[in-house]
């Protein structure tokens, strides 16, 4: 067995656990890794699945390892000898951890969590909690899954690239002409992210407006959502509707939008909005969960009810029609986000939490 690090000079061995290698928390948890020192910290991503950020990764110099099942997660958890264990998703990571005898465990909710007896029965094991929002980090206290002294709130840690890509590139990409108003949503398309919400508002604004889905999370694949098929698509918007599936150039396709609009449901505070906000797209957003943490209403960018195609449309209308107001509410949030989401802020807190003591759980 591996001998555990953390002795004079040694860097401590972090186990960073999820259940897919895509999307927010495989993003997060690899952007967090690179951040922090390496003369300090090695770190082994192990995932129940394989996804479309793991080339990234490996690229980046972080190892991964596969562990389909919570009994090779057990197995590699307890043979590994880690100091930290931090997982990103679910409970069976932090429960393995546990009983492997890790010294640190630590978990970070990406949105408001449920008050399943898995999750009372993990945080029990957890000697830190991570939340990504106020409001994430508000309900874990309300319901008693974490303790004041136990619980950080944290904003998405995102390297927001030294320049924005150009609009004319991105419209090439996109095969939209440069005079085109164009409506953004990123994420997976389908369940709690809403594309249907997102293409019922296309649909109600004028003609000349195009709205564009990319699934961030990288890979080949290109396909149309399972609820949002092509005969709704034909049926609302027809060619103003274009789903580009899985895509791996977010940051060049951003500089085409005129508005990124954020339809989901539970989210925490997105990725794709702290993207968005530093290549200088005026943002729309919902009030679910953390949403208002980055949007701030009327001052960098406008809320909607979830849910609400019609109020979408017009949130989004406004933003098309009053291109001045626009780009003020886009300067707001590239400002705000630049002062909280720099991965070296976050590699802070993380030093901290990760080389604190554990208190008794």
């Amino acid at each position: 067995m591996t001998e555990r690090g953390g002795g004079t000079g040694a860097p401590l061995r972090v186990a960073l656990v999820l259940d897919r290698f895509e999307g927010g928390p495989a993003r997060a948890a690899v952007t967090a890794a690179l951040a922090l020192d390496p003369d300090a910290y090695t770190h082994t991503v192990i995932t129940g699945e394989r996804g479309g950020l793991e080339a990234w990764a490996e690229r980046s110099g972080v190892e991964v390892v596969r562990a389909p099942g919570r009994y090779a997660l057990a197995e590699v958890i307890g043979a590994g000898a880690y100091d930290v264990v931090h997982t990103h998703e679910g409970t069976a990571g932090r429960l393995a951890a546990a009983r492997a005898g890790v010294p640190r465990v630590v978990h970070t909710w990406y949105f408001p969590p449920a008050p399943t007896l898995a999750e009372r029965r993990a945080a029990r094991h957890t000697g830190m909690f991570l939340a990504v929002g106020t409001r994430t980090a508000s309900r874990a206290l309300r319901l008693g899954l974490a303790s004041p002294e136990r619980l950080r709130a944290i904003w998405p840690a995102v390297a927001l690239p030294d320049r924005a890509g150009t609009r004319t590139r991105a419209r090439q990409l996109l095969g939209l002409p440069l005079g085109a108003q164009v409506v953004g949503g990123i994420g997976p398309a389908h369940g709690a992210r809403r594309p249907d919400v997102f293409a019922r508002a296309i649909a109600r604004l004028p003609g000349g407006v195009y709205g564009v889905w990319a699934d961030g999370d990288g890979g080949p694949a290109a396909r149309l959502p399972g609820r949002v098929g092509r005969g709704f698509t034909e049926r609302l918007g027809g060619e103003r509707l274009i789903w580009l599936g899985r895509r791996d150039d977010i940051a060049d396709l951003l500089p085409g939008f005129d508005v990124l609009a954020m339809t989901g449901r539970h989210e925490g505070v997105p990725y794709a909005a702290v993207e968005a906000a530093a290549a200088g797209v005026p943002l729309v957003g919902t009030v679910a969960p953390s949403g208002p943490d980055i949007i701030r209403a009327g001052e960098t960018g406008l809320l909607t009810a979830p849910g609400n195609p019609a109020q979408l449309a017009g949130a989004i209308g406004y933003l098309l029609d009053n291109p001045a107001e626009a780009r003020r509410m886009s300067r707001a949030a590239l400002k705000r986000v630049a002062d909280r989401c720099d991965p070296r802020s976050l590699s802070v807190t993380l030093d901290l939490v990760y080389r604190g003591s554990s208190p008794a759980v």
